[in-house]
């Protein structure tokens, strides 16, 4: 009985020993838990700042085309440069016009001599006519020739007055208060509305006070976030040029373009 006793006991000692060595053996291969800092995220705004390249147009462009021929001699304006109504913006060479008119103007005097000799003939004529010295074919051939006298001094003085009007074309002048855009020519070029390569305009005048800066879809400005933040208010635009910045006024859509109107005058 006691033999049987002891043998329980050690068996039970070795069991709790053996359970014991394997519980160490556990904990030793148990990897550690990590530990990570963390931070409480706050809400805040951030501005974006995105710079394009665009294209300045007026709201109602004017194109300026020469109505003479000739040689670009002088330009008076830059591009971008703000015009008032009637302000030069090229001179034309003027050498062949103002020829033209000296020539139209000495052929009025002609024209306006002739008619006195014509009108001296009639009025002579008519006085022998009235006494019964010369025919009535006579005077009819003066009054002919005084008729004919007064449509060449007719014919003579509208040449006069298209050949001015020609001078007058060689001083091209700004159509409309605006912005000079592009100028493709430049001095000594040659220009004409019967040139070759097609009538080209001499320049483009927006003529009003407000213009379009013009983004294009490839950009990616005019896209569908983009232009919800315009609408909600939550984008700012700036358009600036060489001039200075312009104020914008208003903001259109396309389907494939963002039309920025900009004040005209510059900002104080």
């Amino acid at each position: 009985m006691t033999n049987k006793l002891m043998t329980v006991l050690v068996t039970a000692v070795t069991a709790m020993t053996m359970l014991s060595s394997c519980g160490n053996k556990q904990q030793r291969g148990a990897m550690p838990s990590a530990v990570f800092k963390t931070t409480k995220v706050a809400k805040s705004d951030v501005t974006l700042t995105e710079k394009y390249s665009a294209t300045i147009r007026g709201r109602q462009d004017i194109d300026v085309y020469p109505q003479v021929g000739g040689t670009l001699q002088k330009l008076c304006v830059t591009e971008g440069q703000k015009v008032k109504k009637g302000q030069v913006l090229f001179v034309i060479d003027q050498v062949p016009y103002r020829a033209a008119l000296n020539t139209a103007e000495a052929a009025l005097k002609a024209a306006q001599a002739q008619e006195a000799t014509a009108q001296l003939n009639y009025d002579s004529r008519k006085k022998l006519y009235d006494q019964k010295v010369v025919s009535e074919i006579d005077m009819q051939t003066a009054q002919n020739a005084l008729l004919s006298a007064k449509a060449q001094v007719a014919q003579a003085r509208a040449q006069g007055v298209n050949a001015r009007n020609s001078l007058s074309y060689t001083t091209v002048t700004s159509p409309a208060d605006g912005v000079v855009g592009t100028l493709p020519y430049r001095q000594g070029a040659l220009v004409g509305s019967s040139m070759p390569q097609g009538p080209r305009p001499l320049v483009t005048v927006a003529a009003t006070m407000s213009l379009c800066v013009v983004l294009y879809e490839q950009q990616a400005v005019a896209s569908a976030l983009f232009r919800y933040f315009v609408r909600i208010g939550a984008a700012t635009i700036e358009v600036h040029q060489q001039q200075g910045p312009r104020a914008v006024r208003d903001v259109a859509f396309d389907e494939a373009l963002v039309f920025i109107i900009t004040e005209n005058q510059r900002p104080a």
